[in-house]
């Protein structure tokens, strides 16, 4: 019987089919959803439903979809329909790995249940909420009469809460089958007579049957639990999973396809879910592109809050542009994908055993799709580090496994993201380097937004750190807008040498251009035609020119300098990825950029920290002009937004170079944070002058402006006098806003900074 391929088949009254038919109907759907067996093997390994001869058959397979086959092949032919059934549970248990079957495995496959099965089943979420510290007795009773094993009861144990270890333990049960389920009932009984007691004497499973009796007597049902479920959804007006994602995808201008154009941890950070939470789920197996990465976050919401509204009314608060990524990431995105469909595509004529770190010196004997599955890795490590590292330290064929040590030192990269790319690569295999494309998709996804705004932490007791896009300052002017014109508006004349195909004359066209604009940053150097240069002889020219003092981290952007080293690494004719010429376009359109003259290349406003003074919360910082030159200074201005009127205090600091003192950091006027006041001690300060910023009497804290020279050795002797605490805090502004939205310009001049209200505020 055919079956949609996107849920169960659906079965007339009066007839059960059994679980293998349901498996063996949707078998083209469980084949292209199983993509990764490895919690799947594992929890059906612990249910003692799988041999270790069947577990190393499916294991030895070449592919994803070849694995799957065998693994379903062994439940038609090895498993009772009991086995089948516990395996569904297994896979139900694991639903969050397979995104593509939540809503195939959230209707009705008519799996026939003992009664204790389905009392267990009906008592679930009581039993749940009611264990508590039952728990643990009741799983080593279980333990001792060999109803779980070892595993199982590590699972158990392991999980921080009474009420998970319960779902654990139940889940575990159910999956075990009726059997099991009646020795938690004589373990319960024996462990916690009284809370058996109350348990039987509920009426939530009579109450669940004269459901199914009343409310679903068309159609028979197996599961009551899910029965309920389904009830009050439809009662409460709830739209199934389907719809909800569906408008989700509206809302956002998601399209089923292979696009990846957001970062969705970010934006299920903006719905509200922890990010660590969201992150775990997107690399459990999901796949890279916007649908697949959406659906995954849309489950995760709907299994933590079942609360349909709320998400889309969350979804329609996002500001897109948060959430969207820079032409750059998505580019760098598409090529990952190739990766991704090399490793799929089963073309390999080994299993993908190949250590990536410690054995690329010896690729000369690898299969091909190895060599190019590695050039799309160093690639894409390599140009992270423009993004992550303040001065990429690389060379000409530097190796992958020194990339990743300068990113897993890097602040701006979660190490742990790193730390599993390391240790996928090293391993090998086709399961590690899927995984390893799905960790450095959501590097690259932290790492290229559109917008270089500022980005908050959660706050700690009203005080958000802030962080920002790494920006360098060095002393580059820039060239002149003419001069860049004139070079890219001339004709690159053909080399006598015929480049054999478009790619390689378009590669070689982008390093003419770029040669050309490095060289009209030498005075003394004449701008070159190159047209009897090979494609070789100008990347040497180019890597020539990058080696002389005019570049180094100091005078030019390190950032740039490493791109364009990465531009005369990766030659994409010789290496035959299109998307690799599409990055290096990009990468001369950065360069023209970044050449123009612009204030910020020698300043930068650095917003380290905002202190919030009572319940209002901040929403959003960010940097709404400059910063500009004027004035014999420099200006900035920022914009607040704060859910109400509220006082606060902004801590930051700048960055800059002049010619005639070099580079500088400047964080004065400075202020200071006074703790543990006495009455006396404010006396004493109050008389030594300086402006109080703010003053915080519920925890005996002051925050005050340094005043005249003397002022700090005053302020020590009465710190030490009166036992008082003292903390730098650096530069200070203190804002009290009238409305939910404020704009301050800060400003450096002569050696200070300064702020004055432009919207909405006052500011000491």
């Amino acid at each position: 019987m055919a079956s949609h391929p996107q849920s169960c088949p659906d079965l007339a009254p009066g007839h059960r089919q059994s679980v293998k038919a349901v498996l063996l109907a949707s078998q083209q759907l469980l084949v292209m959803s199983l993509y990764n067996l490895a919690p799947l093997l594992d929890c059906i390994l612990a249910a003692g439903l799988l041999s270790q001869d069947n577990y190393h058959e499916v294991k030895a397979e070449k592919t994803p979809q070849k694995s799957a086959r065998k693994l379903l092949d062994i439940v038609q032919g090895q498993m009772d329909e009991s086995g089948a059934a516990r395996f569904l549970e297994c896979l139900r248990e694991c639903k969050q790995h397979y995104p593509r079957l939540r809503s195939w495995l959230a209707t009705d496959t008519e799996i026939q249940r003992g009664p204790t099965e389905r009392k267990l089943q009906a008592q679930f979420s009581c039993l749940c909420s009611r264990l508590g510290f039952s728990v643990l007795p009741v799983s080593l009773a279980l333990f001792s009469s060999s109803v779980l094993t070892q595993f199982d009861l590590e699972r158990i144990q392991a999980a921080p809460t009474p009420t998970e270890q319960s779902h654990i333990l139940l889940t575990i049960c159910l999956t075990k089958g009726e059997t099991a389920c009646k020795s938690f009932y004589t373990a319960l009984d024996n462990e916690d007579p009284q809370l058996a007691e109350d348990i039987n004497s509920t009426e939530s499973y009579a109450v669940s049957s004269m459901l199914k009796d009343l409310a679903l007597k068309s159609r028979e049902v197996s599961s009551i639990g899910v029965a309920v479920e389904e009830t009050r959804d439809t009662a409460a007006g709830h739209q199934p999973y389907s719809g909800v994602l569906q408008q989700a995808r509206a809302q956002l201008g998601v399209a089923v396809g292979d696009e990846a154009r957001l970062n969705v941890c970010e934006l299920g950070v903006a719905v509200g879910l922890p990010c660590r939470t969201v992150k775990e789920c997107l690399l459990e197996g999901v796949s890279i592109e916007d649908a697949a990465q959406l659906e995954a976050l849309v489950a995760l919401f709907m299994e933590k809050t079942q609360d349909a509204d709320r998400l889309l009314s969350r979804l329609a608060e996002v500001e897109i542009g948060s959430v969207q990524l820079s032409k750059r990431g998505c580019l760098s995105l598409k090529l990952l994908q190739e990766a991704d469909a090399l490793l799929r595509g089963g073309t390999h004529s080994k299993s993908h055993t190949w250590d990536y770190l410690h054995d690329q010196g010896n690729l000369h004997g690898a299969d091909c799709d190895d060599c190019t599955l590695l050039t799309i890795f160093r690639f894409l490590v390599w140009d992270c580090l423009s993004e992550a590292v303040e001065e990429p330290k690389l060379k000409a064929s530097c190796s992958l496994p020194a990339m990743l040590q300068q990113l897993h030192d890097s602040a701006r990269v979660d190490t742990a993201l790193v730390q599993e790319l390391e240790q996928c690569l090293s391993e090998g295999g086709a399961e590690n380097l899927l995984q390893s494309i799905r960790v450095l998709a959501q590097i690259l996804r932290d790492l290229h937004p559109l917008h270089a705004g500022i980005h908050l932490s959660s706050p700690v007791e009203g005080l958000y750190s802030c962080w920002s896009r790494l920006h360098r300052v060095t002393s580059f002017q820039g060239v002149s807008v003419r001069a860049i014109r004139k070079v890219l508006n001339s004709v690159v004349a053909a080399s006598t040498q015929q480049d054999a195909t478009p790619r390689a004359r378009q590669y070689r066209e982008v390093c003419v251009y770029v040669a050309r604009l490095l060289d009209t940053m030498q005075a003394e150097r004449s701008i070159r035609d190159f047209a009897n240069s090979s494609i070789a002889q100008i990347t040497q020219h180019i890597r020539l020119v990058l080696s002389g003092p005019a570049f180094n981290s100091q005078a030019f952007d390190a950032g740039i300098w490493n791109r364009l080293m990465c531009l005369t690494e990766f030659n994409p004719a010789q290496l035959g990825l299109g998307l690799l010429m599409q990055l290096h376009q990009e990468t001369l359109s950065d360069l023209k950029c970044y050449l123009q003259p612009d204030e910020w290349h020698n300043f930068h406003f650095i917003l380290k920290s905002v202190h919030m003074f009572g319940s209002p919360r901040l929403i959003s910082v960010n940097s709404i002009k400059g910063p500009v030159a004027i004035d014999d200074g420099v200006e900035v201005d920022f914009y607040f937004k704060i859910s109400e009127p509220a006082s606060f205090l902004v801590r930051l600091h700048c960055r800059g170079y002049e010619k005639s003192k070099g580079h500088f950091e400047v964080d004065k006027p400075c202020c200071v944070r006074i703790s543990q006041l006495c009455e006396e001690g404010t006396r004493a300060i109050n008389c030594l002058g300086g402006e109080v910023l703010a003053k915080y009497d519920e925890y005996d804290e002051m925050w005050i402006r340094e005043s005249g020279s003397a002022w700090w050795e005053e302020l020590q002797r009465i710190v030490l006098g009166y036992s008082l605490q003292l903390q730098k805090q650096g530069c200070c502004f203190m804002i009290t806003t009238s409305e939910s939205e404020c704009e301050v310009k800060f400003i450096y001049r002569r050696g200070r900074l300064w702020a004055t209200p432009q919207r909405g505020c006052e500011v000491i």
